[in-house]
């Protein structure tokens, strides 16, 4: 009696770990059952292929995507490994998924029984919106689901997606949209959307930070710290086409470090304050200019003066930014000096310059205006 049931169990075992046919959208294969863990595995592949998902395989990793939505697995070689920490497993030179973990991560519907059954729900086209700006055309999709984009014959495919609009189309496979161009870029942004776009990218904007110095209980010298915070509001209002982020927008008091931290992959970075006296004072870094602004200045002699400007300003000249600054000011009828030394926001990637303008001058909102018109345009005029 042990002996039979010892044997049942036996049986029974190995039956649940043999092979099971495995229907993967319209695909089928076979469903392996590494390590007798119980857990079904199905090629990685087939899975792709059937369900047309994105697939990519490196050498320790694969990666299956629909639309936003990405399943990563370790690959292991060693089948009872890749059961017991549902890894993925590589087979023979092919490489075998757990399938219930693929489903739950990406919206598939899982069913088991006879056999293994993989599915994906029909995605609706919810609408495409199309726009056009300077030489860049767009268009916006958006699906009741996680899709992907399939190139194919003259357009896209969205396999088992439905729906109905301008240029769309029912295919066995899904909804196929005719185009008269590839796209240049396609980006899934997540909530069932993709975004198609034709066309150059547009140029990044430049970042100015403006730094009002001091705040809360560091309140500088008089109403230093309420009158830059002013200013560089001012500034900052008078800056279009640029991306203006300021250290501190009210008054509190912000760590050196934090406004370093936020000076970092600035093209411009002004801190603002204020001083005892007349006069303006513009404090550069002790430093050398950087590498590539030291190569433009005295290895490439023959430049045309409007590209050694541009280079430099890419390269991030403090002092051609303290020209212009420099200018700007006087022409206000301001008295300008320069001095160096290791001031920390002078001491950036970018064009760092630190600015103490007098406070009798910071005292008078008129004064303050006319700064900050000034500071702006010698921003505008260094900015390429």
């Amino acid at each position: 009696m042990r002996g039979t049931l010892l044997l049942a169990l036996l049986l029974g075992t190995g039956l649940a770990q043999a092979p099971k046919p495995l229907l993967v959208g319209g695909v089928a294969g076979e469903a392996l059952y590494p390590g007798g863990a119980g857990v079904a595995y199905g090629e990685a592949g087939l899975v792709a292929e059937g369900l047309g998902l994105g697939l990519w395989q490196g050498k320790n990793e694969v990666a299956l995507s629909l639309g936003a939505l990405v399943k990563r697995f370790p690959v292991a070689d060693q089948e009872a490994r890749a059961a017991r920490t549902s890894s993925a497993w590589r087979k023979e030179g092919k490489v075998y998924l757990p399938l219930r973990p693929l489903a739950q991560a990406l919206g598939l519907s899982y069913v088991a029984g006879q056999g293994i059954r993989l599915e994906i729900p029909p995605a609706r086209l919810l609408f495409a919106q199309g726009t056009e700006l300077e030489g860049r055309r767009r268009l916006v999709l958006r699906f009741s689901r996680e899709v992907n984009a399939l190139p194919y014959q003259g357009g896209l495919l969205f396999p088992f997606a439905e729906g109905s609009g301008e240029g769309f189309r029912p295919e066995d496979r899904g909804l196929f949209l005719a185009l008269d161009a590839p796209p240049d870029r396609l980006s899934y942004p997540g909530g069932g959307q993709v975004v198609l776009e034709w066309g150059p990218l547009p140029l990044p904007r430049p970042v100015v930070l403006l730094d009002p110095g001091h705040g809360g209980k560091d309140t500088g010298v008089g109403e230093e710290k309420t009158l830059v915070l002013d200013l560089a509001r001012r500034v900052a209002s008078r800056l279009s086409g640029v991306e203006v982020r300021l250290t501190r927008r009210d008054d509190r008091d912000v760590p050196l470090e934090e406004r370093r931290r936020l000076a970092q992959g600035a093209a411009v970075v002004l801190s603002l304050h204020a001083k005892r006296g007349p006069g303006v004072t513009l404090y550069l870094a002790d430093r050398p200019p950087t590498r590539l602004a030291q190569s433009v200045r005295e290895l490439l002699p023959n430049l045309s003066p409007e590209r050694k400007a541009l280079l430099l300003r890419q390269a991030g000249d403090g002092e051609a930014l303290a020209q212009a600054l420099a200018q700007a000011l006087a022409a206000l009828g301001l008295p300008v000096s320069q001095a160096r030394g290791p001031y920390a926001l002078a001491r950036v990637t970018g064009a760092g310059v630190v600015v103490e303008v007098g406070l009798e001058t910071l005292a008078s909102g008129e004064m303050r205006q006319a700064l900050a018109e000034a500071l702006a345009a010698a921003i505008r005029g260094y900015l390429p």
